[in-house]
C-alpha cells in the first residue's frame, strides 16, 4: 500500500504542478477597445507569459469574430504553423500576424482597408503552457471627411450640389451668410453604397437675386462631427468684355458697310466692262455687214457698166 501511495505521489504532484502553471498562464489585452477609420489599417493585440527562447512549435494562436450566428476564424497558427484552411472569406489577404513579436509574447493582429463589417467584438485565445483567451471590441468610423462642392447653371438660376459619403447617416443643412441661423430648403437624397456606406446628394437651387456665400454642412450625430464646403456665388456678368466696353457700335458697323461698298463697286466694275465688250462686238458687226453692203453694190455697178459697153 505503501509502495503504491509513493508511486501514485510523484504523479499526483506533477499533476497538481501543471494545473497550477496553467492556472497562472493568463492572457491580457494590450487594450479593451479599438477604434478604426473606415479604408484604414488596425493592429489589435494581447499578451501572453512567456520564458525565453520561445518554443514555436509549441505555440498555438487564434484569432476570432464573435456572432451570434457562429464565430468567424480571422486567423490562425497552430503549433508554430500559419493554417488558414478556415479562414472566413471577408480577411483572405487582409489578416496577418506578427510573427517577430511572438518571442516577446505578444499576438498582434494586423487587418487592413478596414470596412464597416469589421466592427465587432474579437477574441485573442493562446495555448502556450496552458490556455486562456480575452475579448476586444473594435469600432468602426466612416465620418464625411470629404466634400464635393459642384455648381451648374440652369437658365438664369446656379445649381449647387453636396456629395459625400459616410456612416452613419447625416444631417445635411445649407446655409446663407446673411442668415446663418437659418437653414435653407434644399432636395436631399442618399442610398446605399455595396460597403454600407450612405452616399448623399443635397442639391440647392439659388436665385440671381440672392448672391452671397452658401456653405452646406454635414453633421454626424453619433460622432458628433461636421464637416462643410462653401461656395460664392455672384450674379453673373451680362456687361460686355472689358476690352469691347466703351466702345462705339461704328466700330463694328463701318468695316462691314466698308466691305459691302468694295464688293458692290467690283460687280459694277465686271457689269460695265461686260456692256462694254458687248457694244464693241455690236458695233464691229455693224461695220462688217456695211462693207460687204458697199462691196455688193459696188461690185453691181461694175457689171451694169461692163453691160453698156459691151452693149454699144
Amino acid at each position: 500500500m505503501s509502495r503504491q501511495m509513493s508511486k501514485l505521489l510523484p504523479v499526483v504532484l506533477l499533476e497538481i504542478q501543471l494545473h497550477m502553471i496553467a492556472a497562472l498562464f493568463t492572457v491580457k489585452v494590450l487594450q479593451p477597445r479599438y477604434t478604426a477609420e473606415y479604408g484604414s489599417d488596425v493592429i489589435m493585440g494581447c499578451r501572453f507569459p512567456v520564458h525565453s527562447p520561445l518554443n514555436l512549435m509549441g505555440l498555438s494562436v487564434s484569432w476570432q469574430r464573435k456572432l451570434s450566428l457562429g464565430d468567424k476564424e480571422v486567423y490562425k497558427l497552430n503549433n508554430g504553423q500559419e493554417d488558414l484552411t478556415h479562414q472566413d472569406s471577408d480577411y483572405h489577404g487582409r489578416a496577418s500576424l506578427s510573427r517577430e513579436e511572438l518571442g516577446k509574447g505578444l499576438s498582434l493582429l494586423s487587418i487592413t482597408n478596414i470596412k464597416l463589417t469589421d466592427a465587432g467584438d474579437y477574441i485573442c485565445v493562446v495555448k502556450y503552457e496552458g490556455a486562456d483567451y480575452k475579448y476586444i471590441t473594435l469600432e468602426v468610423e466612416a465620418p464625411y471627411k470629404r466634400i464635393n462642392l459642384q455648381e451648374r447653371r440652369d437658365e438664369e438660376d446656379l445649381i449647387l450640389a453636396c456629395h459625400s459619403e459616410g456612416y452613419p447617416l447625416a444631417e445635411v443643412s445649407w446655409h446663407y451668410e446673411r442668415d446663418l441661423n437659418a437653414s435653407i430648403h434644399a432636395n436631399t437624397t442618399f442610398e446605399m453604397t455595396r460597403d454600407g456606406l450612405f452616399n448623399i446628394t443635397s442639391i440647392l437651387r439659388v436665385r440671381p437675386s440672392t448672391p452671397g456665400n452658401y456653405s452646406c454642412a454635414f453633421w454626424n450625430q453619433e460622432l458628433n462631427q461636421e464637416t462643410s464646403a462653401h461656395k460664392s456665388v455672384v450674379l453673373q456678368d451680362k456687361t460686355p468684355p472689358a476690352h469691347n466696353r466703351g466702345k462705339s457700335p461704328l466700330l463694328f458697323i463701318l468695316p462691314i458697310c466698308l466691305l459691302a461698298l468694295f464688293l458692290l463697286i467690283a460687280i459694277a466694275i465686271k457689269v460695265q466692262r461686260s456692256k462694254s465688250s458687248t457694244k464693241l462686238s455690236t458695233r464691229k458687226g455693224k461695220r462688217r455687214k456695211f462693207r460687204q453692203f458697199l462691196k455688193g453694190d459696188l461690185d453691181l455697178q461694175t457689171k451694169d457698166l461692163t453691160e453698156v459697153t459691151v452693149t454699144d
